[in-house]
């Protein structure tokens, strides 16, 4: 039988792989990727009815502690600051945490830490409850990556993950553009098995089909469409993307969305340490 842990790891490695052919032969330098989308990663702390925030805040109280491992702008991080005693969160991403940081000011929370370094590398402190929101789908090495979140954990740990990677809405246009099927990250339907491999028998509350991801305009999607598919202007990859926008990209109330694209469906996983 096939290992969970190995059938993640090929995953991976082979999207990565492809990633990597496309952004050889267009000489593409990443640089910080997230830099063009930090901005739209940021949120008001203080929003309300938002599904995902209430029941991690239900897991903590003014005492605890929590570690938001690639906690990104902080959509995650800020809200629980206002609950819990201090968040720390471990971020790879210069332009996520300014981002954060500029919103932790603009809000006036200071109860919140921020170590620049990936989860591999970090070297924070133990918390009562760890958080590894939208992170795993492109980590190769997921059984290592993991332990060290449950031993970060002195009471709880939170994975949050969708049933497919969110960048996969993006894949019909591989195809068209690079001449080839696109290879997806692994999801939460591959998480599970790979926890259970573990040893690892978490709770799993599955939430609302979140919004469909849409684009403002052609224009955005555009600009957006060339970082997330390592296309440099001006070249035939560029044309065939601009007619990729015009096959693929289709109208709804919320904007221009990605056709035959669902919206997603995500899971809170959960387990105490």
């Amino acid at each position: 039988m096939t290992s969970a842990i190995d059938s993640w790891k090929r995953q991976v490695e082979t999207h990565h792989a492809q990633s990597e052919a496309v952004q050889a032969k267009a000489q593409w330098s990443l640089g910080d990727f997230w830099k063009p989308y930090a901005r739209y990663f940021r949120q008001d702390p203080r929003r309300a009815n938002d599904l995902v925030i209430d029941k991690i805040a239900a897991k903590i109280n003014s005492t605890s502690t929590v570690l938001d491992v690639g906690g990104g702008a902080g959509r995650i991080a800020l809200p629980l600051a206002l609950k819990a005693s201090h968040v720390t969160v471990a971020e790879p991403s210069e332009s996520m945490i300014e981002q954060l940081q500029e919103e932790a000011k603009q809000s006036g929370i200071t109860n919140i830490s921020v170590e620049q370094s990936l989860w591999e590398d970090t070297t924070t402190e133990p918390a009562d409850v760890v958080i590894c929101a939208h992170v795993l789908y492109g980590v190769a090495d997921a059984e290592p990556f993991i332990r060290k979140l449950a031993e970060h954990a002195k009471q709880q740990v939170v994975i949050l993950c969708f049933m497919k990677a969110p960048i996969s809405r993006l894949s019909p246009f591989w195809l068209p553009v690079h001449g080839e099927e696109r290879i997806d990250m692994p999801g939460l339907s591959e998480l599970m098995p790979l926890l259970w491999e573990m040893g690892i028998y978490p709770g799993v509350d599955m939430l609302e089909a979140t919004e469909q991801q849409t684009f403002e305009s052609q224009e955005q999607a555009h600009e957006q469409l060339l970082t997330r598919l390592y296309v440099k202007p001006g070249t035939e990859e560029d044309e065939r993307l601009k007619t990729a926008i015009q096959d693929l990209l289709i109208e709804t109330p919320d904007g221009l969305a990605v056709k035959d694209v669902a919206p997603g469906r995500q899971g809170l996983i959960s387990w105490r340490t």
